[in-house]
């Protein structure tokens, strides 16, 4: 009886699940909280995009990038008014530590990349202009298919 009721909870749990999830790109830009969406286009969605700065002339830059697209695309390069070099890299052996540069990251159709704190991130380096805590930094990310989006990140700490 215990194993059924386990077996039922679990069929409920993937069916809200899948319920919840969007039929289309259309959909999909409405079922994120406005709050945390930074930018849209053609079914890409970049959700609460932030930025710190461990050192100085340095700020990682974090956001999760949903494809809801009809299509996979690839970022191939990154800019800022802020920076003179911009670029992706992920971070290899724990949260924030031996960050290598990547050339480019693949964006799945329909899937979500996390770009954080244990891998991939966004780097800006030989900043411009000072930079504080609440500043909101404008990035570009530039996609293969579907262009060039800019994005309002949140520069949320200077520790150094």
């Amino acid at each position: 009886m215990k194993r059924l009721l386990t077996r039922v909870a679990q069929a409920t749990l993937v069916g809200v699940a899948l319920t919840a999830l969007p039929a289309s790109a259309d959909e999909e830009e409405k079922a994120f909280n406005e709050d945390t969406v930074g930018a849209v286009m053609d079914g890409i969605v970049i959700e609460t995009p932030w930025a710190v700065s461990m050192k100085k002339d340095e700020i990682f830059v974090f956001m999760t990038i949903h494809n809801g697209g009809d299509e996979s695309d690839t970022i191939k390069s990154i800019s800022s008014k802020f920076a003179d070099k911009a670029g992706i890299a992920k971070f290899e052996k724990g949260p924030m530590l031996n960050a290598k540069a990547v050339e480019s990251l693949e964006m799945p159709k329909g899937e979500a990349i996390s770009l954080d704190q244990d891998g991939y991130h966004l780097v800006l380096t030989g900043l411009t202009e000072e930079i504080e805590a609440g500043d909101t930094l404008p990035v570009t990310l530039e996609f293969e298919e579907a262009g060039e989006l800019e994005v309002p990140v949140s520069f949320a700490l200077k520790n150094y």
